[in-house]
């Protein structure tokens, strides 16, 4: 769904653009607040949980040069309008980065909302000064349905690597379930962001093996059908560990993950790399069924290599 909006700079004013770069907001930084030095108009709307928006400024004529914020916060929040913003949720801005004129060109920012639904406040601002010249604010939302994975762990096939040897492992997305997938985006682990979902909501089959220290361990899986799309993501833990299998994860050394940056893959190899340098780790491999599939064999090759 696309809401179209018009709108004018001359119907908006300067403000002071001291919060933009507070650590708790974290918006644009003040080396390019002449980005953001003109008029600005303000827009907001309420974001459903498990959605995802793109919004964009396009300018009506080639002479318009504006720059574009959005930030989230509470649903029951619509008081905090800048400048008196001391926190938010997310903010992303769009802007030239090398602080030129842009004229004519198009801002876009993309905000997301998981578990819970935001308020959503959306500024277009006249880079460089600018108080007037109009423009079109475009908001295009996508909500998901609530995720419907398990939130049992998939069985673990644990298997031996060596050292300055590759490791060749079988496998089968049936040997698996599709999981929650929240534990990923988290900060704490932040493996994968929740607008690639889509890549990671078939089936898992996980896999476990050790990571020895000053050792670089190169993941590389294949399909068996061209026509099968998969993902790959790896996680470090605590040597010994085996507690903390998806999706019970909630922190984690480190997190890898392989999957197309945009469309589909199929029959295509996804590969990724863990390290470990001064401390062993365990290291848990997830295969993963991309676009809901449940079905189909790849191979996984594991190579440990010296650092």
């Amino acid at each position: 769904m696309t809401l179209k909006v018009r709108g004018n700079l001359a119907r908006g004013k300067k403000i002071d653009l001291g919060w933009a770069d507070d650590s708790s907001v974290a918006c644009f930084p003040a080396t390019r607040n002449e980005m953001f030095t003109g008029n600005h108009v303000f827009f907001a709307f309420s974001l459903p949980a498990h959605s995802t928006v793109e919004i964009r400024a396009v300018p009506a004529g080639r002479d318009v040069d504006v720059s574009l914020y959005a930030y989230s916060i509470g649903s029951t929040d619509f008081s905090r309008l800048p400048p008196n913003v001391t926190s938010v949720v997310s903010c992303e801005a769009s802007y030239e980065p090398m602080g030129r004129a842009n004229p004519g060109a198009t801002e876009k920012v993309t905000l997301n909302a998981v578990n819970n639904p935001y308020n959503v406040v959306v500024a277009v601002a006249g880079a460089k000064g600018a108080v007037k010249g109009k423009f079109r604010l475009e908001v295009d939302l996508t909500t998901k349905p609530a995720a419907t994975g398990s939130t049992k762990p998939p069985p673990v096939k644990d298997f031996a690597s060596e050292r300055g040897k590759k490791v060749t492992v079988k496998g089968r997305l049936e040997d698996g379930h599709p999981i929650v997938l929240e534990w990923a985006e988290s900060s704490q682990v932040a493996c994968f962001p929740a607008t690639k979902f889509q890549h990671f909501d078939g089936a898992h089959a996980l896999f476990r093996t050790d990571l020895p220290k000053y050792t670089t361990m190169k993941v590389t899986l294949t399909p068996d059908d061209p026509k099968l799309d998969v993902s790959l993501y790896g996680y470090t833990i605590s040597q010994g560990d085996t507690t903390r299998v998806a999706p019970n994860v909630t922190t984690c050394v480190s997190c890898e993950a392989s999957y197309p940056l945009s469309g589909t893959n199929p029959g295509k190899p996804e590969s990724i790399q863990l390290v470990a340098i001064n401390n062993p780790y365990t290291a848990v491999l997830g295969v993963v069924g991309a676009n809901g599939a449940t079905r189909g064999s790849f191979t996984l090759e594991v190579e440990l290599v010296p650092r």
